[in-house]
């Protein structure tokens, strides 16, 4: 059953087999140890981890079975694992280079926290959880994505003093300490808020209209904070951008 209702079924088929081929093809080149240099190696390791993901964005908006999705998620593990292998192997006048693909730059952000949706709401084992919350690190940055990761295991995590970034994400945090009645609304503002803040960033995880080669609009994090802390989302369950199968599956 199609998730993604603004598009359609053969378009995202063609999508996920032109990036299935592709990804094949630039692993190819990637493990030839002359063809690109260091830098090189670590930007196309980058380009794969994020096309991973998009692959497993596309498959849930397809409608592919959820189990299957969790079999999905070694290979973006391993795809993480790489970019820190040719980060590690780049030589020491370049090392600064690597805090490029490491910090938690805006998209980043929306990345890791994609990754983890799909890792918490589909039942990946801890192991997998804590290996990627070690390859993400970064704590004490940003206090929401520090609480999600305390609640994803990472106990002795230190927690940031604020937001890396309020917007949008600030009526996403104040709901995780809010009264019960005031999360959903505060978190329906988040959506409400979320696409306009990443085209002011830059970063095409939101489609343009008539832009049919797109693994689909979603907005992963407010999935992740309901299945974290146990949020009624009753009040947006139905909100185009929300992944509401990922929480509850998909209807009979």
């Amino acid at each position: 059953m199609l998730r993604e209702r603004t598009l359609k079924k053969e378009d995202l088929d063609k999508y996920i087999r032109f990036w299935i081929e592709n990804n094949q093809k630039r692993t190819d080149t990637l493990i030839q140890p002359d063809y690109l240099p260091p830098d090189g190696k670590v930007r196309a390791a980058s380009g794969l981890f994020s096309q991973e993901l998009d692959l497993l964005v596309a498959r849930y908006s397809r409608g592919d079975d959820l189990a299957a999705l969790r079999g999905d998620l070694s290979r973006l593990l391993e795809r993480r694992e790489k970019l820190l292998y040719y980060c590690d192997a780049l030589p020491e006048e370049k090392q600064e280079n690597r805090l490029m693909y490491e910090r938690l730059s805006d998209g980043a952000y929306i990345e890791y926290s994609r990754w983890l949706t799909f890792a918490a709401c589909l039942g990946t084992d801890q192991a997998h959880i804590n290996r990627a919350l070690g390859l993400i690190d970064n704590a004490g940055v940003d206090a929401l994505f520090d609480r999600i990761a305390i609640a994803l295991g990472d106990s002795e995590r230190l927690v940031a003093e604020g937001l890396l970034y309020p917007k949008p994400y600030a009526p996403l945090y104040e709901a995780l300490d809010a009264a019960p009645d005031q999360q959903g609304k505060l978190i329906k503002k988040f959506l409400d808020g979320y696409a306009n803040t990443i085209r002011k960033w830059g970063i095409a995880i939101i489609r343009e209209k008539h832009w049919n080669e797109h693994p689909g609009d979603w907005c992963f994090e407010a999935a992740l904070v309901v299945k974290l802390f146990g949020i009624d989302d009753s009040a947006f369950r139905e909100y185009p951008l929300y992944p509401a199968a990922l929480v509850h599956g998909d209807p009979a």
